[in-house]
């Protein structure tokens, strides 16, 4: 048992003993790993570093050393308790996720997110009457796992109420998920409700009424929203000459921003 614990001290207990009865039996190193990867004790604690060829991804070691460095990752942008991590940073090493990898992917989300956190941990007191901190938030961005574990699978709904509430849209919880369903998504709404307020006031100007509701269908891609928007854009653009609302055209004269391109 003290060989096993000098050459693989990091192993846990139930496969330290079976390296210890492999090398027993065969006093060589190579030999005694190989046997101790066919146990059902390596199979629970490292089973996901196999391949369907029976290869290994990377040996025990790289795994765990991998594994931590996704937790300094995820500790650099704030969350500290890793542990309900665990099972995802072992699919990871399975996907063959290396640590830099990891990194950018983190790097990303974060740099994408960073904005929506406050506002999404003020709607989820509102909602739930509970505190949430903003680690715990940005967890559940980028696990659905701790979505569905912290935020009861509001998340996405959320991150578009917020993208409305912080430009000043404040429509209830009910409709948000109801534009998730239809499939609004996070990016699609930060345009949308970007450039929602001046479009509407603009209109105002001219004398023509555009609510969000038709701006948020035609975003969806309902075609009657979507022609009213077009109208009454076409008479904003006649009245203010080329005046930029904050849509582009297509060439072909389609209008995307506000609606589906």
């Amino acid at each position: 048992m003290a060989i096993a614990r000098s050459l693989f001290s990091f192993f846990p207990e139930a496969v330290l003993k079976e390296y210890a009865k492999a090398w027993v039996k065969y006093a060589d190193p190579q030999l005694a790993i190989a046997e101790v990867r066919t146990t059902s004790a390596w199979e629970n604690e490292f089973g996901y570093l196999q391949r369907d060829d029976g290869t290994l991804i990377m040996s025990e070691g790289e795994a765990l050393s991998t594994q931590a460095s996704y937790r300094e990752t995820l500790q650099e942008v704030g969350i500290t308790d890793t542990e309900q991590f665990n099972q995802k940073f072992k699919d990871l090493v399975s996907g063959e996720v290396s640590a830099a990898e990891f990194q950018q992917r983190v790097d990303l989300v974060y740099n994408q997110v960073i904005d929506q956190i406050p506002e999404v941990e003020r709607l989820y007191r509102e909602r739930y009457g509970l505190d949430i901190d903003a680690p715990t938030v940005f967890g559940a961005l980028i696990d659905p796992d701790i979505s569905d574990k912290v935020l009861k699978g509001d998340i996405q709904t959320l991150q578009l109420q917020a993208q409305a509430s912080i430009r000043g849209f404040t429509q209830g919880f009910a409709r948000f998920e109801e534009l998730r369903k239809a499939g609004l998504t996070v990016e699609r709404a930060a345009q949308l409700y970007e450039t929602a307020q001046p479009t509407m006031e603009l209109a105002e100007g001219i004398g023509r009424e555009l609510d969000i509701s038709t701006l948020e269908e035609a975003a969806l891609g309902d075609i009657s929203a979507q022609q009213r928007v077009q109208r009454v854009q076409a008479q904003i653009q006649s009245e203010y000459g080329g005046l930029d609302i904050g849509a582009a055209r297509t060439r072909t004269g389609e209008i995307v921003g506000l609606v589906e391109d």
